[in-house]
């Protein structure tokens, strides 16, 4: 009967180690979404910026208040309406009413973000400001 107790002891001690864990750690489109937050402006025009503040985008041209558009912003492990993905890779989806626009994250740190623009391949990167 003891190694019954034992059988149920050892049972039971990882179910309430990862249910005392399982708060604590954050889904990898939580963590990049995290990271997300802020005000980013392009390394190739800093005129022109993406502002990101919960699941909202706004993407603007510093001094042309026309070109400032807000998205409703979605990260998602696979690609709108069954488009060829790739497994490996976290899609930030941009929508507007019925314009939708897709990126591949290619490299989000801290400071730095590089989106790849789909479906036509050109690279975008930003720096975070301070």
């Amino acid at each position: 009967m003891s190694a019954e107790e034992t059988e149920s002891v050892s049972t039971s001690e990882p179910d309430s180690l990862s249910q005392q864990n399982e708060p604590v750690l954050e889904s990898a489109a939580d963590k990049k979404r995290a990271l997300l937050q802020g005000t980013w402006y392009s390394t190739e025009d800093p005129k022109s910026y993406l502002k990101v503040k919960d699941d909202q985008l706004i993407m603007g041209y510093e001094g042309i208040e026309s070109a400032t558009k807000n998205y409703a912003l979605n990260l998602a492990d696979q690609l709108p309406d069954d488009q060829p993905s790739n497994p490996d890779t976290q899609y930030l989806i941009l929508k507007q009413g019925e314009e939708t626009m897709t990126y591949a994250i290619d490299n989000l740190t801290e400071d730095s973000l590089k989106l790849l623009f789909l479906p036509r391949g050109n690279f975008l990167s930003f720096s975070k400001t301070k």
